[in-house]
């Protein structure tokens, strides 16, 4: 028979183990990034691999070569078939920027009369831009660590592609293997508060993914209609720019009104202001629509919080972890939230998910046809009515 450990054997496995925990997670920081972006993308793929396992009746090994190389496949060839398009749009509104730049920089050099007293406008900015660039830095350089990391370094990109496909393979198991780690008595506990996050999760990143694409769409349109020079890219750009929540549509506005205003339009017999004007309010309207229509009906499940814990959280997790963080930071507080009402629930010794008394249908007695044999048999039907 084995003698236990003592107390102080378990404190000092316990330290060794959390300082090489730490030690761990230091080392391996710059691959942290990566292989969190092939969960986010095996995790949005796992309804496709188990649809087809159900329809084409396919082992999960099978399925999942399916999805992946096809899902690859898609990512290649409509960007080489879109590219002549896009680059040329990219091109156009390059040229569009920098004429802004030139024309912005001729006003700038006129002085303007304030309070009797000229003003340089260019002087002030080039002094406000010069004082704040130091501290701008590394917010840009965060924001665009992320994109570094995936589309510049090449071994980047395969540790994304490989543990994406091993994700998706193991899916399932390092599911099972998490529960496992907790204690027996609250494991359905753990399963419980899976299938909530699970839920909160798919409704915003497949919901954030279809929102990009009918953003893209209507907007590509609706700038076209009006004539505003770069559409294509314009319209593109703000449903790309949609992943990041309230600042990603407000760039691509900013970018949207500063063409129209400097460029006008491509038939609209209008001046260049009201034509700009034009634009923020079309803006304005399609971007309330999306936030007050079609944002909660393509997620199904709207995540309550408040917009302004949204707005600072949002600013926050840009500035601290860059597009990363501004892309989870919403279902991570719902997540949180989740967590934290179940917590309360067993400090307080509460029923984390309460439910009602199950309703019985009465039991009935059946009475035997004269044919049959005599019998004090008596059938009872006993259907609980699930409250979840």
């Amino acid at each position: 028979m084995q003698v236990p450990w003592s107390n102080r054997t378990r404190v000092v496995v316990i330290s060794l183990g959390i300082l090489f925990s730490i030690w761990l997670l230091v080392t391996i920081q710059p691959i942290i990034k990566p292989i969190i972006i092939a969960a986010l993308i095996g995790y949005v793929l796992d309804p496709l691999i188990r649809q087809s396992q159900r329809r084409f009746r396919l082992g999960r090994r099978w399925a999942v070569a399916l999805v992946y190389f096809s899902v690859l496949a898609t990512l290649l060839i409509v960007p080489s078939t879109l590219a002549p398009v896009a680059i040329e749009q990219a091109k156009g509104l390059a040229g569009y920027l920098i004429n802004i730049e030139r024309q912005m920089e001729a006003a700038l050099s006129q002085p303007v009369i304030f309070l009797g007293q000229p003003l340089q406008l260019g002087q002030l900015l080039a002094e406000f831009l010069k004082s704040t660039t130091d501290l701008l830095n590394p917010e840009v350089e965060s924001a665009l660590s992320v994109l570094e990391t995936t589309s510049i370094s090449l071994a980047w990109v395969l540790i994304i592609l490989v543990s994406t496909y091993y994700f998706l393979l193991d899916w399932e198991r390092l599911r099972d293997w998490f529960i496992r780690l907790a204690p027996d008595e609250i494991q359905p506990d753990v399963r419980q508060l899976l299938h909530e996050m699970n839920l909160v999760w798919q409704a915003y990143l497949h919901g954030t993914f279809v929102l990009m694409v009918v953003v893209a769409i209507v907007f590509t349109l609706v700038w076209l209609a009006v004539g505003l020079p770069g559409a294509i890219i314009l319209g593109l750009l703000t449903g790309l720019l949609t992943i990041i929540p309230e600042i990603g549509p407000a760039v691509a506005a900013i970018l949207a009104v500063l063409v129209a205003f400097f460029q006008g339009s491509d038939f609209l017999p209008i001046s260049n202001f009201w034509f700009a004007l034009l634009i923020f309010a079309i803006y304005f309207v399609l971007i309330q629509i999306k936030v007050i229509w079609l944002r909660p009906r393509i997620m199904k499940r709207f995540l309550h919080l408040n917009e302004g814990l949204i707005f600072v959280a949002i600013i926050a997790a840009t500035v601290l972890w860059g597009i990363l963080g501004a892309l989870l930071i919403i279902p991570m507080l719902s997540t949180a939230g989740i967590l934290g009402r179940y917590l309360r629930s067993r400090l307080l010794h509460q029923e984390p998910w309460p439910v009602t008394a199950p309703a019985t249908i009465p039991a009935i007695q059946v009475e035997l046809d004269q044919e049959s044999p005599p019998t004090d048999t008596v059938e009872v039907f006993d259907q609980v009515v699930p409250t979840r």
